[in-house]
């Protein structure tokens, strides 16, 4: 233990001497000085430390309440003992009240080791209790700047915000001339991200990427957590700064730095360093402590905000996928394809130019291309040899899938002919160049340079880009299968063009000679019908009922032949475009009245009643009044012919814009699956060796094609065995005429 360090405030040897026997009866270890005038105790206070100060209460020309004066001057806490000869209650009282600690009389100095003790012992509780006061204060206040700093942390997600607040703080709490805070960043290394906005020299930090050789050199010792103080760099650097890190210290006017890890779950985030640059610095505990404290909460700061930034970063590259995904969906033009792959890609990515390639035998040249702005060089035009472009150890004919071409510097590449042309006529600086497949053959690439400053590219970033080439193989070889496609389908056409040709061609000369052979047979049958007439009537003799017979028959055939003959000639002039109609207003009523009188007889005779049913108000259609009555009395002819009992019934309505003829049988009906053969001509759906219906097959085709001339058709409900309906529907033009 060293011994005490007392001052002796005293123009009296023998007092002096009388003191130091009285401690050193105590056996009390003890050096001491001796002073008799103020300026030598002003002198010795203050450039001297000592444990208590001995001084007589009055001395010749100074007090002792100027001792006290000085010792609080020098801002010395230790006892001032005053040691008097003569001095009354009332004037102790009042000392001890001026903050004098307590007093011994001259002629009591054996209780001068006892007040020694109990007062170095007072002072010593009131040292621990500062003590105490000063940690709990520092603590608290520790606690509300975290607090502070983790209420600016959930107030918001931007990291820089958070740090901003942080510095200023930090800077605030311990009093530093500048506080920055910096993160590791992988495309960058330490980049300074806030600095306190009282720093000195503030702007020439403030968001930069630097090169600091004091991190460098600590980066083992911040990476294991633990902080870095120098508190004199001067006295330091020989023994713990490199030269480089001592220069960086001297160029930057430090004089004493302290440096804490932001350390996450083991990860090393980056740090906060604190500079003093006018003196060197004690860095206390509780310095170092709050730093600390604050330190941690950045930390977790910067993990939330790089979690967020990737969650967001994940969010565009979705989004940019979607948006390509999109673009090849809405086009299978090739060249709008890729434009756009490009574009977004390089918007995503924020390089300077993006680049799609194709090969050609040994050579590769651009085939689309985006540029940030109007100054970057354009690469349009570009093509050289594969060999100059790719890694000297892949080539085209052997490309791997997952190749990959990241360089940050790319002027490191061995030179060739076509890479110093990229440096200096196309400024590329870095570069990061992924393959393209189709149907596992190499076709080219797509790339991404920048131009104005290296850039180190992350892996998620090397991810998306491969993942961005496979959409774009995806978009060309969709392109490519369409435009085989669409070639294919052009030849088609052409070829369905030629032969439609060829058939109308066919059908219409078919039309003719039906047209033509109809109208030669027509006109001899009709000489057979007028002589077959003459005879039936008996003008010229008279028939046995055996020639009756004949002649009738005869008629009979004559006649089916002449209808099958008029069905035709009406079918074939439709088919040739030849027929046309003569609408004119008609008068319901009577159209049906003459359709139901052509088979009035025939139902008649089958014991079959015909039911007419008309709308009061409609009184008036617009049609061709023959062709209309041929539909409907074929129709009617129809229903009666397929109806053994029950009844038929034709009923004329207005329906919207349209008038329907409906023919409503109670006959044999007819299956769903022949409903489809009724309009094919020709065809009868009891054909067959079991005929019992006669006709021609021609009827209700040549009737729908009447419709339909109309601008109508013919639709039909049947159930087998329940009968069937047929309904005519026309447009109302009489109704168009109304209004």
């Amino acid at each position: 233990m060293s011994p005490l360090r007392l001052l002796f405030v005293e123009d009296s040897l023998l007092d002096v001497e009388l003191m130091s026997m009285a401690l050193e009866a105590a056996q009390i270890d003890f050096e001491f000085d001796v002073v008799d005038r103020i300026e030598v105790c002003r002198e010795y206070l203050a450039s001297r430390s000592y444990d208590a100060v001995l001084s007589d209460y009055r001395l010749q020309g100074f007090t002792a309440y100027q001792t006290l004066k000085l010792l609080r001057e020098a801002r010395q806490e230790i006892p001032l003992i005053l040691v008097t000869g003569n001095l009354e209650d009332d004037a102790a009282v009042e000392c001890i009240k001026a903050g004098m600690t307590d007093y011994v009389m001259k002629d009591r100095l054996f209780r001068l080791p006892m007040v020694l003790r109990r007062s170095l012992d007072e002072f010593s509780l009131r040292r621990q209790q500062q003590a105490i006061s000063r940690r709990l204060q520092q603590q608290l206040k520790r606690e509300a700047l975290v607090n502070q700093i983790v209420r600016a942390m959930r107030e918001t997600l931007q990291l820089d915000e958070v740090m901003q607040t942080t510095a200023d703080m930090l800077h605030e709490a311990l009093q530093v001339e500048r506080c920055c805070l910096f993160t590791l960043e992988p495309q960058s290394g330490v980049y300074v991200r806030q600095v306190s906005q009282e720093s000195r020299d503030r702007d020439v930090l403030h968001h930069r990427v630097v090169q600091c050789p004091i991190f460098e050199h600590y980066y083992e010792q911040m990476r294991a957590g633990q902080p870095v103080v120098i508190m004199d760099v001067n006295a330091n650097h020989s023994e713990v700064l490199p030269r480089v890190a001592y220069s960086y210290a001297a160029t930057n006017n430090i004089r004493a730095f302290a440096m804490f890890p932001l350390l996450h779950q083991g990860n090393l985030l980056g740090g906060i360093i604190v500079h003093q640059c006018d003196r060197p610095r004690m860095w206390t505990d509780d310095d170092c402590d709050l730093a600390s404290a604050v330190a941690d909460q950045c930390a977790i700061a910067v993990h939330q905000a790089r979690l967020f930034e990737q969650v967001q970063r994940h969010a565009q590259h979705e989004q940019l996928l979607n948006h390509i995904s999109q673009s090849i969906n809405s086009s299978l033009d090739p060249t709008f394809i890729l434009q756009e792959i490009v574009r977004l890609t390089g918007e995503t990515f924020q390089v300077d130019r993006v680049i799609i390639y194709n090969t050609h035998a040994d050579s590769i040249q651009t085939k689309c291309e985006w540029l940030a702005d109007a100054n970057v060089p354009s690469m349009a035009t570009f093509t050289a040899p594969a060999c100059h472009w790719f890694d000297a150890a892949v080539c085209p004919g052997e490309m791997p899938v997952d190749w990959v071409l990241h360089v940050p510097h790319y002027s490191t590449l061995p030179a060739n002919s076509t890479r110093q042309e990229m440096i200096t006529q196309y400024w590329l600086q870095s570069v990061l160049a992924v393959p393209i497949f189709m149907h596992d053959v190499f076709m080219g690439g797509l790339e991404l340079h920048t131009v104005v400053a290296p850039r180190m590219f992350t892996p998620t970033e090397i991810q998306l880009l491969q993942q961005i080439a496979n959409q774009a193989a995806i978009a060309l070889c969709n392109a490519q299968s369409y435009a085989q496609l669409e070639a294919l389908v052009q030849k088609r056409t052409k070829e369905l063009v030629h032969e439609k040709y060829l058939s109308e061609a066919a059908n219409r000369a078919k039309s003719e000679f039906l047209a033509h052979m109809s109208h030669e047979l027509r006109t001899p049958l009709t000489g057979i019908l007028g002589f077959t007439n003459i005879l039936t009537d008996q003008l010229e003799s008279v028939l046995n009922p055996e020639q009756q017979k004949y002649i009738e028959a005869i008629a009979s055939c004559g006649q089916h032949l002449l209808d099958l003959i008029n069905d035709l000639l009406d079918l074939s002039k439709i088919e040739a475009g030849r027929e046309e109609l003569f609408l004119e207003p008609v008068v319901v009523q009577e159209v049906c009245d003459a359709c139901v009188g052509m088979v009035q007889e025939t139902a008649r005779q089958r014991n079959l009643p015909l039911h007419l049913d008309i709308e009061p108000d409609l009184t008036v259609c617009v049609a061709d009044k023959r062709r209309l009555k041929q539909i409907l009395s074929n129709l009617l002819s129809n229903a009666v012919k397929f109806t053994n009992e029950g009844y038929v019934r034709l009923s004329v309505c207005a329906v919207g814009r349209a008038i329907h003829f409906i023919v409503t049988d109670t006959g044999i009906g007819i299956a769903p699956a022949d409903q489809e053969k009724l309009f094919q001509a020709f065809l009868q759906l009891d054909s067959g060796l079991s005929r019992r219906y006669e006709g021609t097959g021609l009827g209700l085709v040549l009737a729908r094609k009447l419709a339909q001339l109309h601008g109508g058709d013919i639709v039909v409900q049947s159930e087998l065995g329940k009968g069937s309906q047929f309904t005519l529907i026309l447009p109302d033009t009489e109704q168009d005429l109304r209004s």
